[in-house]
């Protein structure tokens, strides 16, 4: 009789997720020290969460973030655990953010694997906040005819 051995792994192995979010109204906000800032925000929200953080890329109005994370952690608690703690404190410290009614959105755009390329996700993300691009030319006439 053949038997097969399945070795069941006690410990977890870390998940991979990719997040991208940005400001509100994708102002370009986030430059010079407050990116610096930021880094170092989001670096320390992340070893409170028992994240890992492979990559990081602070672009002028979009974050990609890239982490290692335990199976018991959601990536909504991830996301908003990162920008609830970031925004506040980012808001306290610079004034100037506080023209805007919240620092981010309150979307994010979240992919899990490793097979991800940041670049697909940005683009993504900027896809789905292009502005709405009204047709050209008039408008179709809407009034029925009654008989």
């Amino acid at each position: 009789m053949d038997v097969a051995y399945i070795h069941i792994s006690c410990r977890p192995r870390p998940l991979i997720y990719h997040f991208a979010w940005g400001p509100m109204r994708a102002k370009p906000v986030l430059v010079d020290e407050i990116a610096e800032a930021l880094d170092a925000l989001l670096r320390e929200k992340a070893a409170l969460l028992a994240v890992g953080i492979r990559d990081l890329r602070i672009q002028p109005a979009l974050v990609y973030l890239m982490v290692d994370a335990p199976p018991m952690l959601s990536p909504h608690s991830i996301a908003c655990g990162l920008k609830a703690h970031s925004s506040s404190a980012l808001r306290r410290t610079y004034k100037e953010l506080t023209t805007i009614p919240t620092l981010w959105t309150r979307e994010y755009l979240v992919a899990a694997g490793e097979n991800v390329r940041a670049e697909e996700l940005v683009a993504a993300y900027l896809a789905m906040h292009a502005p709405q691009r009204r047709p050209r030319g008039r408008p179709p006439c809407r009034l029925s005819r009654r008989d």
